[in-house]
Formats: structure tokens, sequence, C-alpha cells
């Protein structure tokens, strides 16, 4: 939503839709007209850079009843300067969903750049602390100034780097490669299994091997299994298990260093998730 209120009179748009209305104090009172003809009324209160009230608007059931509900609005910051900056964030919660409810981590600009670290799929740090529930934890969401639904948001990952000297996995092979003869001999497996990562020469080997994998090892190629913008308006949270057209837990091998993702923008902000770390 954009306002602009010149003394008690307020404009703008919301969601592209023009509004009109007033400002009296801490009160805001507007009416947004959809291009079907539509009209929505708000009537919230403005406290410092937050908003809340309530809305009377054309219920979605039933075009010729109406319905009313709570909202909230927050100010995004300005801009502090034209140039792309560098962010440095450090997160201090995680999420176990991809949802629009969360509140920003952290506001960015199209340009921006932003250097964090992730957990692992099971919410554990690079010190082997738990930080969050298991489940593929993300980092954010960041709010990306600007962006709107139907934009396209265009996240470059410029470097991705190992963050400790192990990795976990289990020794199972996936359902889909299963033919009867290999389900038999593999009705044993599924234990974990913990790899030694050498992060100077990029390579990993189970650890404690023996046998015929003695000698056994493997380049690592760090990925982000977890990759997403919050689902649009009218969808409940996603669990970050899951993958749709707003991306996802989508465990493609090509989420990495000097890759670039297109995301199709579904909320206002983009509400960009990142986690799911892999070696």
């Amino acid at each position: 939503m954009d306002l602009d209120v010149q003394g008690t009179r307020v404009s703008g748009t919301l969601g592209g839709d023009p509004i009109a209305g007033s400002l009296n104090g801490t009160q805001l009172k507007f009416t947004a007209t959809g291009s079907d003809g539509q009209v929505y009324h708000y009537d919230g209160r403005i406290d410092g850079s937050r908003m809340q009230g309530r809305s009377d608007e054309p219920d979605t059931n039933n075009r010729s009843a109406r319905a009313t509900h709570d909202f909230s609005a927050w100010r995004v910051p300005a801009r502090p300067d034209k140039a792309p900056r560098l962010h440095d964030f450090t997160p201090s919660d995680y999420s176990n969903t991809f949802s629009a409810d969360r509140a920003p981590a952290l506001v960015i600009w199209p340009g921006d750049s932003v250097q964090t670290k992730t957990l692992d799929s099971g919410g554990v740090d690079e010190n082997g602390i738990t930080r969050a529930l298991f489940g593929n934890p993300q980092v954010g969401p960041f709010f990306v100034a600007g962006a709107e639904p139907g934009d396209t948001l265009a996240i470059t990952i410029s470097s991705l780097k190992l963050n400790r000297d192990y990795a976990d996995s289990l020794d199972g092979i996936v359902g889909r490669l299963k033919t009867p003869r290999i389900a038999t001999e593999t009705a044993t497996l599924g234990k974990p299994v913990r790899w030694e990562l050498d992060r100077v020469r990029g390579m990993a080997r189970p650890q404690g091997a023996s046998g015929a994998l003695k000698n056994f090892e493997i380049p690592v190629k760090p990925m982000l299994g977890g990759l997403a913008v919050a689902p649009g308006f009218g969808y409940p949270p996603f669990s970050t298990g899951d993958t749709s057209d707003f991306g996802g837990n989508m465990d493609f091998n090509a989420v990495v260093e000097g890759n670039t993702v297109y995301l199709e923008v579904q909320q206002p902000g983009a509400l960009l998730y990142v986690g799911d770390g892999h070696a």
C-alpha cells in the first residue's frame, strides 16, 4: 500500500487499486475501489510505524454480502541511499513454515546483498548446537522493498561455503530407484552416516570407513536445499518440507554458488526464505 497524506486528505493505492480517505490525528479511514467496482472500507489507528484496525469488504463467498476482518500494516523504512548495500545478518530465530504471516527479519532493496548463515535440516548450527526444530528451518523472511506480486525476484548466490567440518546423511536409497530385488537387499538400510568434510581440499569421506570404502571420497558441492518466497494470499503457511510455485524445499543441486534462481513474487516484499544447507 502506498499512502500520500496532504493535511487530513489521504490518497494512494492498495494492491494497485486507488484509495481515498482521511487522517484525523492517529485515526485513518480510507476506501479502496477494485477494478471490478467492489468497495473496501478500512478504519485503523496509527501507532508509530504500525497501523491496525478493521476492514469492511465484500464477502469472498457471497459478493452481495459484507464481511469484517482485522488488519495490520507497518511502514517500510526509507532506503538509506541509492547504492546497493551489503547486509551482514546473523539470524536469532528460524521458521519451519513458508508464510506471509511471519514478521520480516530484515528489509532489503533490489541490488542489495545479504551475508548470513543457515542451519542444517536438523536445526543444528556450525558448532553442533541445536538452534531450531528439525525439518529444514529457514532464515528470514527478507522483505524486498518495492517487490510486488507478479514481479520476478532474481536471487543470485554469489558465494556459498561450508561452515563446519562434518555432514550427516542416511545410508538408504531413494524409493523411486528401488527395484523389488534392491528393496530386499536394502531392507536394513536407513541408518545415519557421519561424513568428514575437508574444507581446504573440498572433499568428503565417510567417517570411520573401512574395507572397500576406506579411501573413498567425493567432492563437495555446497547447495541450498530451501529457497522460497511467501505463498500468495489465501494460502495457509506451507511446511518447509514442501515445494510449489513459490519455490520451497527444492533440494535441487543447481542452487549453488554462481547461479541465479528466479521466483515469482506472490506477496508485497516477496518475503524471501533461505535455508537447509547441503554439502
